[in-house]
């Protein structure tokens, strides 16, 4: 498992100890003014009217996570491979999302390792470091888990449910477990900004936790997972002062879950 560095900001010096799997491992203690909630902005599977966000994201200072089919990209409605170096260079992060947008559970163990290992491979070629993965249609099993994603080298694993806002508001820091971190339902047409922004106060009246918000298309009704420009526009404008009365800081999932990048390989 990969060494999580979870939220740094505000930590002091002093650390606490704690048994560990037969060790002690050191606690770092929270400083009084540190935010206990963390939002992630992640956009899936390569779609070409998210780069748009690049301007808006880079103004706010915010990082996001992209999680793009390799197998896809610089095809019709997807992004090109430099417009991702343009994210990569903005200081997003790019992930895997399989080479074709697989359901893995429908494959066999060799074929699903095929299209997560590839998808690191195609993507390290072009220059990207990518750490993370998000399960395609969230089809998840532990079996995925331990012999498809954490072998073929990622930090972590993204599913798409397990925050309900009744009795998970959050997912912890670091996650209850890496390779299956918790989210809010995915944002839908009908879906409106004080919903999405509901996720993230639930989460700061709760004891906070890591908030992972998750968008397919920037448009205007093109596909049922979808926000308007303008609603994406207000939430970011709010996330920002969420940010400056210090409730809330943004960073990519890499910030938030840390650890060392292994070197892809296939297969």
């Amino acid at each position: 498992m990969p060494m999580l560095r979870g939220y740094r900001r505000g930590l002091t010096a002093t650390a606490g100890l704690m048994l560990a799997a037969g060790g002690v491992y050191a606690v770092p203690t929270l400083a009084h003014a540190a935010p206990a909630t963390v939002v992630t902005i992640q956009f899936d599977d390569g779609n070409a009217d998210v780069f748009q966000w690049i301007s808006g994201l880079n103004n706010h200072g915010f990082p996001a996570t992209f999680y793009v089919n390799s197998g896809t990209i610089g095809t019709t409605g997807h992004l090109t491979w430099d417009q991702l170096t343009s994210l990569n260079t903005a200081g997003n992060d790019i992930g895997t999302h399989t080479v074709d947008h697989t359901d893995l559970k429908k494959l066999k163990l060799s074929d699903a390792r095929t299209e997560v290992c590839q998808d690191r491979v195609n993507l390290a070629a072009h220059g990207f470091q990518p750490e993370s993965f998000a399960y395609p249609f969230s089809d998840f099993s532990s079996s995925l888990e331990t012999q498809v994603i954490q072998y073929c080298g990622d930090n972590s694993a993204r599913l798409s449910y397990g925050v309900n806002d009744k009795t998970v508001f959050a997912e912890t820091i670091p996650p209850a477990d890496p390779y299956a971190t918790r989210t809010p339902a995915d944002p839908k047409q009908g879906t409106t900004v004080a919903t999405i922004e509901g996720y993230v106060t639930a989460a700061e009246q709760n004891g906070g936790g890591w908030v992972q918000l998750t968008f397919h298309h920037i448009c205007s009704q093109c596909d049922a997972y979808s926000i308007t420009t303008a609603d994406m526009q207000t939430l970011i404008d709010w996330l920002e002062t969420q940010v400056t009365v210090g409730l809330v800081v943004v960073e990519s999932t890499r910030q938030v879950i840390g650890g060392a990048y292994v070197t892809p390989f296939c297969c």
